[in-house]
């Protein structure tokens, strides 16, 4: 009895550690997005000032006419991520992009409509970074995130990654904010914001993206196969190991009466 025992801590032993190897690979894993995952945001601009003879940039007009501004999630393989966006008018017009990035080093590749130019770089970064790390682990000269905090959204609160820029451009001050999911390192909001000033005349830009669905937090999350097979394989092991203590706790009378 006690061979098919030790018998049965050895295998369960084996199953445990390739389980274990397997979970923190994908626990390792830079990409916290997978296939088939998708983001609609609204898109909003808005400008005001008190310079009589200032206009708002010519893109706000078609940019508020926007319906919604979509990310599809297409293929990811280690921490590079392919995925198409699309932007719905109002009047049904649609403009569409194929973009990849690398979370790992943030080099990206990118054609057709892709979103703000100053977005477009920035809708992935990797997961779970918090204070001070770098949104990008394998470059030296990523953006590090500046805090973490809980943001509200229609699917509920979220914990996220803030990092902020700031930038002087054509004579105007240019401030941008970008929010993370920690889990999945995926872009929840941005909001830049220009401002130009001339004296005592002062004019504001801003445009602001913000999620307002998605197919990853409206389901109930699903643990991971990992996940499971570790519970199972714990759950056995513990199994085992009282069934080795009630053997030896059987075994501790007829040593007793042996020694005497």
């Amino acid at each position: 009895m006690q061979k098919i025992l030790l018998l049965s801590l050895t295998v369960v032993v084996i199953l445990f550690l390739g389980s274990l190897s397997g979970a923190f690979g994908e626990m390792m894993s830079n990409a916290g997005v997978s296939r088939g995952d998708v983001f609609r945001y609204s898109y909003n601009c808005y400008f005001n000032s008190n310079d009589p003879t200032a206009v708002p940039p010519a893109s706000f007009s078609w940019i508020n006419q926007t319906d919604y501004f979509l990310i599809n999630v297409t293929g990811v393989s280690g921490p590079t991520i392919n995925f198409n966006t699309m932007m719905r008018g109002l009047n049904g017009s649609i403009n569409t992009g194929l973009d990849n990035i690398n979370v790992g080093n943030g080099a990206a590749s990118m054609s057709g409509y892709i979103g703000p130019n100053e977005m477009c770089n920035f809708y992935f970064m990797s997961p779970n970074v918090g204070m001070m790390g770098r949104m990008f682990p394998s470059s030296n000269t990523s953006p590090t995130i500046n805090d973490t905090l809980m943001m509200s959204y229609m699917s509920g609160s979220r914990l996220t990654s803030h990092f902020t820029s700031a930038a002087v451009e054509n004579g105007a001050n240019v401030n941008s904010d970008f929010y993370y999911d920690q889990v999945t390192g995926m872009m929840v909001q941005w909001r830049q914001k220009t401002i130009q000033t001339n004296g005592n005349l002062q004019s504001n830009n801003t445009q602001m993206m913000k999620v307002t669905s998605s197919s990853v937090w409206n389901v109930v999350p699903e643990f991971p196969t990992s996940l499971i097979a570790l519970i199972f394989i714990v759950a056995a092991s513990v199994s085992v190991f009282a069934a080795l203590a009630i053997e030896k706790l059987k075994r501790a009378p007829e040593l007793m009466i042996s020694g005497d």
